[in-house]
């Protein structure tokens, strides 16, 4: 068996132009929310905006642990002309508090996407509130509501959540559909897979990963612990969790959606070869493996792409293959 490893970067928005070409699809950070009926309770399919509800995530232990709690409170507040659901967001290190936000969210009915509309928050250093950095809200200095999660989300969808240029702007964009994911909490079918990064910090990039009726079930190495009615926090790991380390999702894909520049230089390597299977691995870090099996004759080579985050400036770029290394056998094809 050959093994050939392509290592490049990319961009997950780019998608497959009508040439074949890598095209970048725009962000979106303006939404006609105009004729909007708003509600401060409900649901879409990965998103839980429901008085009482909760999710708690974590990982490690003790001194080493960290954890987040997740709660959609009683409250509402206007924000914007919009009243909005009041969800905390609490979390912990070793044990101790060290932020609490406050989100405002609002569903607009007609199409299910939930939109943000801000945060206070208020970082904490042993027990006093030291700083209310990140804090934000929709209708102040230029801001506006961003869109937290789409009613009706599809593969290459590329918004901002956040939307206060200069001290806000996180945006997503969904990068699978269909993973399963497995967390101390539960495993889950058809889970959405999403990376955040911001214009603000280019560069960086986060993977966040989302069930259908539960919500959030990762967000880069915490993951759900478990989720329903509110329990106050913080939440220890369950002693049969398995261990932390590098989790991902693995998804099995069709070759039409393999990167152009991949499934170009697969069909310049092995030109008779006959794709057998193709899987997509994503991991923390924004980092993604494209592992495709081909078949020349009875041979079997096993290509395997990786790719990490990288945010030209805060734009967004093309795919770029910058090394290949191939075993002799290969490369004589």
């Amino acid at each position: 068996m050959g093994v050939a490893i392509l290592l490049g970067a990319a961009l997950l928005g780019c998608a497959q132009g009508p040439h074949g070409e890598g095209t970048t699809a725009a962000w979106v950070d303006s939404f006609d929310v105009r004729n909007c009926s708003w509600s401060t309770q409900g649901e879409n399919g990965y998103f839980v905006l429901r008085p009482g509800y909760q999710i708690a995530l974590g990982k490690g232990r003790g001194r080493q642990s960290e954890q987040m709690l997740v709660t959609v409170l009683n409250d509402t507040e206007h924000v914007d002309g919009v009243e909005t659901r009041v969800v905390e967001e609490q979390v912990y290190e070793g044990g101790q508090l060290k932020e609490v936000s406050r989100n405002f969210f609002a569903i607009c009915q007609a199409r299910g996407d939930v939109f943000y509309f801000g945060e206070d928050v208020d970082i904490y250093e042993k027990g006093q509130v030291v700083s209310s950095s990140g804090s934000w809200r929709a209708g102040r200095n230029g801001a506006r509501a961003g869109l937290m999660m789409p009613g009706e989300p599809r593969v290459g969808l590329r918004h901002h959540q956040e939307v206060a240029p200069g001290h806000a702007m996180d945006r997503a964009e969904i990068a699978q559909s269909s993973d399963k994911c497995v967390t101390p909490g539960g495993t889950f079918s058809d889970c959405l897979t999403v990376i955040e990064t911001s214009p603000l910090e280019p560069g960086d990039a986060s993977i966040k990963r989302y069930a259908p009726g539960v919500g959030l079930v990762q967000d880069e190495d915490l993951r759900l612990m478990r989720h329903g009615q509110a329990q106050a926090g913080p939440v220890a790991l369950p002693d049969d969790a398995p261990a932390d380390g590098d989790s991902f999702t693995e998804v099995e894909i069709g070759f039409d959606q393999v990167p152009p520049a991949l499934a170009k230089k697969i069909r310049e390597l092995y030109p008779k070869g006959r794709i057998h299977e193709v899987k997509r691995e994503v991991h923390p870090g924004a980092r993604v493996i494209y592992a495709v099996e081909i078949f020349v004759g009875r041979k079997q080579y096993d290509v395997v792409a990786g790719w990490s985050f990288t945010d030209f400036g805060g734009q967004g770029g093309p795919f770029v293959l910058t090394r290949l290394t191939l075993p002799a056998r290969n490369a004589q094809m």
